[in-house]
């Protein structure tokens, strides 16, 4: 089994198992305000990335498309879920795996410095962490941090969960499919001068991300009967945390992978511009994210964990 195989196997396991630890019924006791700011962050982070990247930067569409979605919901498994819908080249994929997995570094120091700073709630700073970073790991273990250094580590990782596990990670299969539909429409049309068939969108989108809805359908019948309380007593610890560690093993040899398969020299032809439309995402998602969090919506996540 050779290494870019791997990269693919893994990290399809990832967002299947991903799945699995994302009941519906979560979405539906996620609250409206979590949601519809998930949905902002989601739509203005990945057209802010696209269009800086390919009418400012002159960068390839389809690197525009990976890093864009990359950076506005779910990191690696995102880039991989449209890299596939797009056609996209290896190296698209490793440059925003790359981008993706380096900020979401910095902003496991970053977020929480700068909530202490500025002495934010447990809960809106859970939220602004989960609108800020890349990585469900990385966010996690800045919101648990954090958390930890204001008195209510609970309030900051719920905050983090509502807007990153549940309302960002959803958009990948909605992204898939609207990324999926305009390469094949779209820039299919106008490179090969024919319009492809309808069966190439489902050829070209990413049957992982099928799984992912599979698996969570399946947790959902199975945890429906649950209280909220009984979910978080009973099948969190016994069910969910397992699959999480499963999926965190995926990643990690996901991770592996990639290293054992780039070269970079490679990366370095892809120039600076990826870079340069990633950074003002990134200042556009956290600022945003910081006003959403803590001006327009800081009341609902102000109550978390009371």
């Amino acid at each position: 089994m050779d290494s870019g195989f791997r990269v693919e196997y893994y990290i399809k396991t990832g967002i299947v198992l991903l799945g699995a630890t994302f009941p519906i019924t979560l979405v539906l006791t996620a609250g409206p305000f979590a949601l519809l700011q998930a949905t902002m962050i989601s739509l203005i982070t990945c057209l802010t990335i696209y269009f800086v990247g390919t009418k400012v930067f002159s960068i390839d569409k389809r690197l525009a498309s990976v890093i864009g979605v990359g950076g506005s919901v779910c990191g690696v498994s995102a880039s991989m879920a449209i890299a596939s819908s797009v056609g996209a080249k290896k190296e698209d994929l490793y440059t925003s795996v790359t981008l993706v997995v380096s900020f979401a570094l910095i902003m496991i120091l970053f977020l929480p410095f700068v909530s202490k700073l500025l002495n934010l709630n447990p809960g809106v700073a859970g939220a602004w962490i989960g609108t800020s970073e890349f990585a469900d790991s990385a966010g996690f273990a800045a919101a648990s941090s954090y958390g930890r250094m204001a008195g209510n580590e609970n309030a900051a990782i719920q905050g983090f969960t509502l807007m990153k596990v549940i309302g960002r990670d959803m958009w990948v299969g909605i992204w898939s499919f609207v990324f999926a539909m305009i390469a094949c429409i779209k820039w299919e049309k106008e490179e090969r001068g024919v319009r492809p068939s309808a069966m190439e969108i489902w050829w070209r989108f990413p049957k992982f991300v099928i799984g992912f809805f599979v698996t969570s359908l399946f947790m959902t019948a199975i945890t429906s009967g649950y209280s909220t309380a009984d979910f978080n007593k009973i099948i969190k610890p016994t069910v969910i945390m397992p699959i999480v560690s499963l999926r965190t093993w995926a990643f990690i040899f996901c991770f592996l992978s990639i290293g054992l398969t780039t070269r970079f020299k490679e990366l370095k032809a892809v120039g600076w511009r990826p870079f340069g439309a990633f950074t003002i995402g990134v200042f556009v998602n956290v600022i945003l994210g910081f006003l959403l969090s803590v001006f327009v919506f800081g009341e609902y996540w102000s109550a978390l964990g009371k």
